[in-house]
């Protein structure tokens, strides 16, 4: 975001999205939580509480400044799927007490809190379940498969098959990020 940092329509705040936050906004992009499995699993009830807490907060500044809201989800709301790939209608199968439920049931929580908002104060809501997402800038260990996978070739290394090697994956390049409505 360094080349945002002297726009005069841009202001990089450092917020904890647990707590309230009382600003003038037009848009919320709520992407709080680690995603990585080596930094969610380092403090899961702080995981837990970025996704559950985080999300009402932000609803709520949303609801009272009027502004579209958007919600950065996970493939991880599926769980360890049955079904490949996962249609929208597939509700997943779920382990609502293992290492990764942190992450996986804090994601589906604030998933449902958004749902509620739209549905009790009819507030248009987005939510998007991302998948897999790697680009430049990325932390070369941050445990997750791309990451792992380039690291692994680059040593020379054995390149690690996940599970018996029958899995799929979707995969999201993102060479930069785009900033609308910032011009």
């Amino acid at each position: 975001m360094a080349h945002l940092l002297g726009h005069p329509r841009f202001e990089l705040m450092r917020h904890d999205v647990t707590f309230p936050l009382y600003v003038e906004v037009d848009e919320i992009y709520n992407l709080a939580c680690p995603a990585s499995p080596v930094h969610y699993q380092a403090d899961p009830v702080q995981t837990t509480k970025t996704s559950v807490v985080g999300a009402i907060n932000m609803l709520r500044l949303a609801k009272r400044v009027k502004a579209k809201i958007l919600q950065a989800s996970t493939s991880e709301v599926y769980g360890d799927p049955d079904v490949h790939p996962q249609p929208e209608s597939y509700w997943g199968r779920v382990n609502p007490i293992g290492f990764r439920s942190c992450y996986d049931e804090g994601k589906r929580c604030a998933e449902t809190l958004f749902f509620d908002y739209r549905r009790q104060h009819g507030m248009p809501v987005k939510v998007v379940r991302i998948f897999n997402t790697y680009g430049p800038r990325m932390h070369p260990n941050d445990g997750r498969v791309v990451s792992n996978l380039i690291v692994q070739a680059l040593r020379g290394e054995p390149i690690t098959l996940y599970g018996e090697g029958t899995y799929t994956r979707s995969f999201c390049y993102l060479p930069r990020i785009q900033y609308v409505g910032v011009k």
